[in-house]
């Protein structure tokens, strides 16, 4: 398979179990938001629900790894820890800074962090670098 087609197909499956994740992740910041928590409160709750069940699909549906599951979790919470950070940030200077409505915020602050995880996921946290070299010591 070629690297264009791999990467696309990675791509794909990234899209489709990340929508699914999405959804659940912004079920759980809209009602914490309903029930009264303030953005950041609400945006905290709704990325640790998705946590767990971001990494078993990625795990065991994007990326197929056979990896340590121990060291790939691991590196999936410092991925995870990254993205986050970086949504927060995003998540504030739309609140803060641009002034955006804190819905509109939420789903900006979900990009930065989409497109983070997708490159930390890919390239860190199931790379097929780290796991030869895990397999090997």
């Amino acid at each position: 398979m070629s690297r264009w087609r791999a990467e696309s197909t990675y791509l794909g499956r990234y899209i489709g179990s990340g929508a699914f994740n999405t959804l659940v992740g912004f079920a759980v910041i809209f009602l914490a938001m309903w029930a009264g928590f303030s953005p950041s409160a609400a945006n905290i709750s709704g990325y640790a629900a998705g946590f767990i069940l971001g990494f078993v699909l990625s795990k065991k549906i994007v990326f197929r790894s056979n990896g340590s599951f121990v060291k790939e979790s691991v590196r999936y919470l410092i991925a995870f820890l990254g993205a986050f950070a970086l949504n927060f940030i995003v998540l504030h200077i739309a609140l803060d800074k641009l002034e955006l409505a804190a819905v509109l915020a939420q789903i900006v602050a979900a990009i930065a962090y989409t497109l983070a995880m997708y490159a930390l996921t890919r390239f860190y946290v199931f790379s097929p670098v780290l796991a030869s070299k895990s397999t090997r010591q």
